[in-house]
């Protein structure tokens, strides 16, 4: 099969020692970026380009106007990501064994790749964009606002596909990564029907297929990197549905956790001591997209069995599988150990399921499929700042 074989031949590389993750602290891992929007809001971080992850973000901090600028991420990137075919094959690992989104499969971008926007380089590259966006209404009532968000993207060609990080910073606090898929469609014989769909005026088919991806989030809430905690929040309907009855629940150690429709189910990190002068404690809720996909796990796989994983930070647990080092667990099933989590670091591992049944549309280009989530925040302030 033609996008088989090219991303099999990729699989000849020069393996690479892992470089360690940040430490916890206020560290500051390769170069500084900073904007500031017309109302005073502002985010500062920073970013550096790795083999594996590609671009890596840490210290990230948000300042809404006219208040104390905090600290949500000490480090954040793309852990691992994964392909599954409807016909039962799986390619390798994009991260750790198919050379990674960094190194040479991270394009080097153009002014044309970056319209309106900055270009910012590595190693002599150009490989991240800065741009400015409108985002629509910030809000809309007896009065209305427009708000702007700050984009950060990089691209990765690996084999037959491309894939685009973006990392979108609101003016209101809000975080939302992606990922977004495109390239040539996986073509196989046209006698596999029960696999895909005719997108080729040849009468090809093209292949169904999931895409796995996982996110690394460490957070450091405020000053503090060793006072997370991690509440399960639920909202169950009586047996008439009449009523939701809500609950909140502190996650104490180690867990897997998968969403939970009927329930309504989410999770918030927030920080173990500072409240927002009101009666909200500061913090960050993970707020998911592609819902109906979430339980999907293509190769029954430890490390895809729960939509979200939360652990004790560990320098050595980089990826969420295929993790290198000898004295870790190889996946997140097993970093979930049974550690303390409760007033500790904590990281995030969220998993993204996306199932493409290929259309003609695709042909022989496909349409760019995004896959994102949002990290929202919740109580960090004691009213609207804006």
């Amino acid at each position: 099969m033609q996008y088989r074989t090219s991303l099999l031949a990729l699989s000849l590389l020069t393996l690479w020692q892992a470089p360690a993750l940040a430490a916890p602290g206020n560290t500051c891992t390769g170069q500084a970026l900073s904007k500031t929007f017309a109302s005073g809001a502002s985010w500062n971080l920073c970013w550096t380009a790795r083999q594996a992850e590609g671009i890596v973000l840490s210290q990230v901090t948000y300042k809404a106007p006219n208040n104390a600028a905090r600290r949500v991420l000490g480090e954040a990137a793309l852990s691992q990501l994964e392909t599954a075919l409807d016909d039962g094959s799986v390619t390798p690992l994009f991260l750790t064994t198919e050379a990674g989104f960094g190194g040479n499969n991270l394009q080097t971008l153009t002014t044309q790749d970056c319209a309106g926007g900055t270009l910012h380089a590595d190693s002599g590259r150009n490989v991240l964009c800065e741009t400015t966006r409108s985002h629509g209404y910030s809000y809309k009532y007896t009065t209305q606002r427009q708000g702007q968000l700050l984009e950060l993207a990089s691209h990765s060609q690996i084999g037959s596909r491309n894939y685009s990080v973006r990392w979108r910073f609101y003016e209101n606090g809000t975080i939302e990564p992606s990922v977004g898929l495109s390239g040539e469609l996986p073509i196989v014989d046209a006698s596999a029907a029960q696999y895909g769909w005719p997108a080729m005026a040849s009468g090809k088919i093209a292949t169904g297929f999931t895409d796995h991806a996982l996110w690394r989030l460490d957070f450091d809430l405020d000053t503090s990197n060793a006072n997370d905690v991690v509440e399960e929040i639920t909202s169950t309907p009586s047996t008439d549905r009449l009523k939701k009855t809500k609950a909140v629940t502190t996650l104490s150690t180690e867990t897997g956790r998968s969403f939970d429709p009927e329930t309504k189910r989410f999770w918030r990190i927030r920080d173990g001591i500072l409240s927002n002068g009101s009666v909200g404690q500061l913090s960050y809720e993970l707020v998911p997209n592609h819902y109906d996909q979430s339980r999907a796990n293509s190769s029954n796989a430890g490390w895809l069995a729960q939509d979200v994983f939360f652990t004790r930070y560990n320098a050595c647990e980089k990826y969420a599988t295929n993790n290198p080092t000898s004295n870790c667990g190889s996946n997140t099933s097993q970093f979930t150990n049974g550690e303390n989590i409760n007033q500790q670091d904590v990281v995030v591992w969220y998993k993204q399921s996306y199932h493409h049944l290929p259309r003609s549309e695709d042909s022989n280009r496909i349409s760019t499929v995004w896959s994102s989530f949002q990290l929202l925040p919740r109580d960090w302030h004691s009213t609207n700042p804006f």
